[in-house]
């Protein structure tokens, strides 16, 4: 690689003029630029029955004379659910839904099909066609105080969440809450409230139908 002086704005970094190292760094620079590996992403649309999406990269690239240009979008992307041992998390996500895109390292399309061990399908490398979306809300949600230190389940205004404390499971909802502690099942209401530390509970021996 050689570094010529012209009037078209340099794609090179000046620092790397004129020397074995510099010539390396940016021939490892112009590499990277064509190596996909993880941008920031938003749903165009979403196929919750077969867990793909059409994913809009929010990243633009830069021209070298600061011309901006958008990033193709990528259709049926396979969305993150994860799970195991049968259980899994999925969400209903929409238009403008924000989580990343990460790139497989080689081509995943007959994976894809068979769920397989499988060779590549094609040379491809480090390619967003061959990538993941994983949703993440990123901000602009809110975690009530009382849950600092606690794993939450909300939706993003917090006004409907589960929450798991050290000691004690919280459910939360416009109409009440209700708590599952080793001490007490506490649900309360505007309405009402039940504490089951104050109520006394009677096991019957009896086992089948009552009879007269």
């Amino acid at each position: 690689m050689s570094f010529t002086d012209s009037g078209a704005k340099p794609q090179y970094d000046s620092a790397n003029k004129g020397t074995l190292q510099g010539v390396i760094r940016q021939a490892l620079t112009e590499f990277l630029k064509n190596t996909e590996d993880m941008l920031p992403a938003t749903v165009i649309a979403y196929d919750r029955v077969n867990n793909v999406a059409s994913v809009q990269p929010s990243i633009q690239m830069v021209t070298t004379d600061g011309t901006l240009i958008g990033r193709a979008a990528v259709a049926s992307v396979p969305v993150l659910a994860i799970g195991g041992g049968g259980f899994l998390i999925n969400f209903p996500l929409v238009g403008g839904s924000r989580g990343w895109i990460k790139a497989n390292d080689r081509d995943i399309s007959l994976y894809l099909q068979s769920s397989a061990t499988t060779p590549p399908n094609t040379k491809r490398f480090h390619s967003f066609s061959d990538g993941l979306f994983i949703p993440d809300v990123v901000s602009g949600f809110a975690v009530n105080g009382e849950d600092t230190e606690n794993m939450v389940i909300q939706n993003t205004a917090g006004t409907i969440r589960v929450a798991l404390w050290a000691d004690r499971v919280k459910v939360t909802t416009p109409n009440g809450t209700g708590q599952f502690g080793p001490d007490r099942i506490l649900f309360t209401t505007p309405l009402f409230q039940i504490n089951s530390a104050n109520i006394q509970f009677i096991t019957s021996p009896h086992v089948g139908p009552l009879t007269s």
